[in-house]
């Protein structure tokens, strides 16, 4: 599983020189760190007025939120992309082709290919009120998940149809999700996994409320969502269902919060009429005596949690950020919870901008009753064997279950639409080597990795690249036997 293919290192060597493009949309997906930072840039300079923890971002919200008055070089190139995206019809057919190689436990906020071999084609169209885009991947040399399968073949994710109804879309598609603060996963909803097909509605433009009693809740956003995921699974189908707000009260200037819940209910074999979403939904979902629920009836798996950032008041470029997410409930509120820290610094460096992140998450379950569980209970469920996992993969933080990872990573965007960027992880994946886990399953692992990307545009043939080379070591705390080798993946996309 982790022997480094030849072939596909030359392949990325090859295609170094390949151009590539970037195209229009009125959703900005969890896909560039680059332009997320840029964003994040203007906000914290105070140029936009927007939360920025709920992924995909509508462009109107952002087009509707920035200053007027912006003397900045990144506001100049965010501002020229908007333009783009007012860009109504048809637009052009753009071709995308990736390489990976088999190794890389750690997947965070990048557009990395999920197999070996992927290639394929889109066309996006956009009008007045309604939009859409049609993207046909197909993915090849993928390796095994935990449990043997192997999820190849033609696949529709980043398709999409979307209706605007005056400040709220409503769409259906598998458009990429993340949601939290943090630059090296979310806990509770994230890129980690394969997009799983959804209704979804979304407010479009974060305005406050006009009413002085609700004014001092700032601007804000809200989502919902419902899908339903694989049906190679021990119980096929279910439903996932995902609510949340977010909010930059004006009581205190610079802090976001975020309010999430994710449920997983249904699937074949178990109950899926409408009392069983509202005993969910009004968390009346835990199979016992007080209920009257029975094993039989129990609706399924639900998360719910809080995160917040703050850019510290005055000049000082430093924000601090944070996740709280429960796998269970106790008086409606999360229990057996996860934890996600983290410290983000940026400035200039002549003509560029940067930014550097320092990262901490701990998916182990701690409760604040005097539960004495507390290990193979995150993203795991005794209804649904997969656990919260879709296509063999956490949708939540990539190191899976009772892991323990520290992340160092930063990044350079430079003015010309080129960037820079690494991460450093270390850690401990499935602590006590037991149950479930897509990244170390019944084995505890020590890992410790460093991954290095670059993006490129080429403007003369409207293209861009992304690449990104690394190093990973994984090592079995029981036999002390390692595996380690390079890691290296490559991103293109071009206008035809």
């Amino acid at each position: 599983m982790f022997n480094v293919s030849h072939r596909i290192f030359l392949r990325l060597f090859v295609c170094l020189w390949l151009p590539i493009s970037s195209f229009a949309s009125p959703f900005l997906t969890p896909e560039d760190p680059f332009l997320r930072h840029e964003l994040r840039w203007l906000q914290d300079n105070r140029l936009l007025d927007a939360p920025l923890n709920t992924w995909p971002i509508s462009w109107g919200g952002i087009d509707a939120r920035l200053k007027e008055d912006g003397q900045d070089p990144v506001f100049d190139r965010v501002h020229d992309r908007l333009d783009k995206e007012r860009t109504a019809g048809w637009g052009p057919t753009i071709g995308r082709i990736g390489f990976r190689g088999d190794r890389g436990v750690a997947r965070s906020f990048q557009a990395e290919p999920r197999g070996g071999f992927s290639g394929g084609v889109e066309r996006a169209w956009m009008g007045d009120r309604f939009a859409g885009k049609l993207r046909l991947t197909n993915v090849r040399e993928v390796e095994p998940d935990w449990r043997g399968r192997v999820d190849d073949g033609f696949q529709f994710d980043g398709s999409y149809f979307a209706a605007r109804l005056g400040n709220w879309s409503a769409s259906f598609g598998q458009m990429e999700r993340s949601w939290g603060p943090g630059w090296d996963g979310s806990l509770i909803l994230s890129t980690n996994a394969r997009p799983v097909p959804a209704f979804s509605i979304d407010r479009r433009i974060p305005e406050p409320f006009e009413t002085k009693w609700l004014s001092w809740i700032g601007p804000w956003h809200a989502t919902m969502f419902l899908g339903q995921m694989e049906e190679e699974r021990p119980v096929p189908e279910p439903y996932l269902w995902g609510m949340r707000v977010e909010f930059a009260p004006t009581i205190v200037p610079g802090l976001e919060i975020g309010l999430s819940r994710t449920l997983q209910l249904g699937g074949q074999g178990r109950p899926r009429h409408f009392d069983i979403f509202l005993e969910a939904f009004i968390s009346h979902d835990n199979a016992n005596e007080t209920t009257g629920i029975t094993k039989a009836e129990e609706p399924g798996n639900q998360l719910a949690g809080v995160d917040l950032r703050w850019r510290l008041p005055g000049d000082l470029p430093l924000a601090l950020y944070g996740q709280v997410v429960g796998e269970d409930e106790d008086h409606f509120l999360p229990n057996a919870l996860m934890f996600q820290y983290g410290v983000e610094t940026w400035g200039s460096w002549e003509s560029s901008t940067w930014r550097m992140f320092l990262e901490y998450a701990d998916t182990t379950s701690t409760w604040w009753t005097d539960e004495t569980r507390f290990r193979n209970i995150s993203y795991n469920n005794h209804i649904y064997g997969d656990g919260y996992r879709h296509y063999g993969r956490s949708v939540g933080h990539w190191a899976d279950s009772d892991s323990e990872i520290v992340s160092l990573g930063g990044l350079l965007a430079n003015p010309d639409g080129n960037g820079w960027g690494g991460t450093v992880r270390s850690g401990k994946l499935n602590r006590d080597g037991g149950g479930s886990s897509a990244v170390s399953n019944s084995v505890a692992t020590d890992t410790m990795s460093v991954q290095f990307y670059h993006k490129r545009s080429f403007s003369k043939w409207d293209a861009q690249m992304t690449c990104g080379l690394g190093w990973e070591e994984l090592e079995n705390s029981s036999t002390q036997n390692t595996e380690n080798g390079p890691t290296g993946f490559l991103s293109i996309v071009r206008v035809f």
